[in-house]
C-alpha cells in the first residue's frame, strides 16, 4: 500500500495541476491513487459537432475520459467520491442538492476518510483554500481533503466501518499555482507571437509567490504524458486551448516543475523539498 492519494475536483484537474507528479511517482513504482470529487457533468463541451446532444450523458463521457487519462498517467487506482459537479457560484447547478458544494461536510469528509483508510497513503494532496481559482468544487476539495487527512485516524468523529482500520497519513500538501509559472506561460506565448507585448504587460501575474512554495517536483521527463493525458479529456479541453499554444520546445521549462505547499509533516523532512516522499524514502 502506502504511496500517495491526490484529491481533485473534476475529471482533468488531476492532469492540469499534478499530472507530471502522478506520472513520475507511478513510474517509480509508488501506489498512486486519485479521488475525483465530482462527475464533471457541468460546463462547456469541446471537440464535438453537436455538444448539446451530449449533455444527458456527459458524466458518462467524462468518466470514460478519466479512465483513459488515468491509464496514461499510470494511476494505480481511481475513485469518484460520488457528487455532482457544482458549476460556478450563483448558477442553478450550484444550487443542485447533489452538488459537491452542497454536500454535508461531515458526510463528504467521511467518504474520503474511508478511501484514505482503504489505500493507506503516506502522502495526501488537496488544494489551497482558494482552490487555485475560486471554483466552488475546488474550495470544497480544500475543506474536505484537509479534514479527511486529520480524520482518517479519528475514531470518535469517523468510526471505522466493519473490518476497517484507522490510518495516519504522514504528509499533507496543497497544490499551488506559482507566480513564476504564470509569467513563464505568458512569456512563452509572447515570444511565440501568440500575444502582444501590451497583453504580456497588461496585468500583474496571478499565483502564489514562489517563496511561499515548499516543494518543487521535477517532472520534465513526464511532460509528454501530461499532454497526452490532457488530450484524453477531449470533451473538456479545446484543441486550441491556451496552454496547448505554448511552443513544444518551451514546454519542459514551462511545465517541467509542479509545486506544492506542505501543510503538515508528521515525520522529519527538510523545509524545502524536491520530493513529496522526502523523509519517507
Amino acid at each position: 500500500m502506502a504511496g500517495l492519494l491526490a484529491f481533485h475536483a473534476h475529471p482533468d484537474d488531476e492532469t492540469t495541476s499534478t499530472g507530471g507528479t502522478l506520472a513520475r511517482y507511478a513510474g517509480e513504482g509508488e501506489q498512486v491513487v486519485v479521488v475525483t470529487a465530482t462527475d464533471g457533468a457541468v460546463g462547456e463541451i469541446h471537440n464535438y459537432e453537436n455538444p448539446e446532444d451530449l449533455v444527458p450523458r456527459l458524466a458518462e463521457i467524462r468518466s470514460a475520459e478519466m479512465a483513459e487519462a488515468a491509464e496514461v498517467l499510470g494511476l494505480t487506482h481511481h475513485e469518484f467520491l460520488g457528487y455532482r459537479d457544482s458549476g460556478m457560484m450563483g448558477t442553478e447547478d450550484n444550487r443542485h442538492p447533489d452538488a459537491f458544494w452542497n454536500a454535508g461536510f461531515m458526510e463528504a469528509t467521511g467518504r474520503l476518510v474511508h478511501l484514505i483508510r482503504r489505500y493507506q497513503p503516506e502522502v495526501v494532496i488537496a488544494y489551497d483554500p482558494f482552490g487555485g481559482y475560486g471554483h466552488p468544487d475546488h474550495i470544497q476539495v480544500n475543506r474536505v481533503g484537509t479534514a479527511a487527512f486529520f480524520g482518517a485516524d479519528d475514531v470518535g468523529r469517523f468510526p471505522p466501518a466493519e473490518g476497517e482500520g484507522l490510518w495516519t497519513p504522514c504528509k499533507l500538501y496543497w497544490v499551488t499555482f506559482p507566480r513564476s509559472r504564470t509569467l513563464a506561460f505568458r512569456r512563452a506565448l509572447f515570444e511565440a507571437g501568440e500575444i502582444t507585448e501590451e497583453e504580456f504587460h497588461r496585468s500583474p501575474a496571478a499565483g502564489i509567490p514562489d517563496e511561499d512554495i515548499t516543494a518543487w517536483v521535477d517532472v520534465r521527463d513526464h511532460v509528454d504524458r501530461k499532454f497526452e493525458a490532457w488530450s484524453a479529456h477531449r470533451s473538456q479541453i479545446p484543441e486550441d486551448w491556451w496552454l496547448f499554444r505554448v511552443p513544444e520546445e518551451a514546454r519542459p521549462e514551462v511545465f517541467g516543475r509542479e509545486s506544492f505547499m506542505r501543510i503538515v509533516s508528521r515525520i522529519d523532512a527538510p523545509d524545502r523539498e524536491d520530493d513529496l516522499f522526502a523523509g519517507l524514502r
